[in-house]
């Protein structure tokens, strides 16, 4: 009978055994997917003012909008007829500055190249606006291309450094600055 009761009690060992064995796999495994889960959400909630920024043409004017909570760091870069012409990928920045939130900045585009043409050397010609470089409130840096539909994606290269003194176009008297209704929502 005693070997009858130890046998069932290693038995019953065992399978204690496995349930825990089981329940904390079943653990971890849950643990994993909230850990994917928020960092999912932490992408989606980092690229969320990312989002809020845009710029496109209108007429000959650049304009810029921040439609996020928090002020961001602009930057816009294009290249020259010759750069193209030669197959060149480099680009000029011109410092645009620090737009305010729920803002729109308006500027001639004749104004941003004439900014471009003062900042390359040889100054270049019939520019063209390729992108808008920013930095949102966490310190991550964006690009909003000027094709594909104004895609976003996040980068690690940081714009050139403002120079000293230069508050950038959105201190031009040519730039208007208006005030945004829709602001804290993503552009659809």
């Amino acid at each position: 009978m005693a070997k009858h009761t130890a046998v069932l009690a290693a038995v019953v060992a065992a399978v204690s055994l496995a349930i825990t064995a089981w329940g904390t796999y079943k653990a971890a495994q849950v643990a994993d997917d909230q850990l994917s889960q928020s960092r999912e959400d932490g992408d989606k909630e980092k690229r969320a003012q990312a989002s809020r920024v845009n710029a496109w043409a209108e007429g000959q004017a650049l304009v810029t909008a921040n439609r996020s909570l928090d002020p961001v760091v602009m930057s816009v870069f294009l290249n020259s007829a010759e750069r193209r012409k030669a197959h060149s990928k480099m680009v000029t920045y011109v410092y645009f500055g620090v737009v305010p939130p729920c803002t729109s900045v308006q500027i001639p585009r004749s104004v941003v190249y004439t900014r471009a043409a003062e900042l390359t050397d040889p100054p270049g010609t019939d520019w063209r606006i390729r992108g808008l470089h920013f930095v949102t409130s966490d310190g991550t840096f964006w690009v909003r291309w000027n094709f594909g539909g104004g895609r976003l994606s996040e980068t690690k290269d940081a714009a050139a450094a403002r120079r000293e003194g230069d508050y950038g176009l959105i201190a031009d008297k040519r730039a208007k600055l208006t005030r945004l209704t829709e602001c804290g929502s993503a552009a659809k």
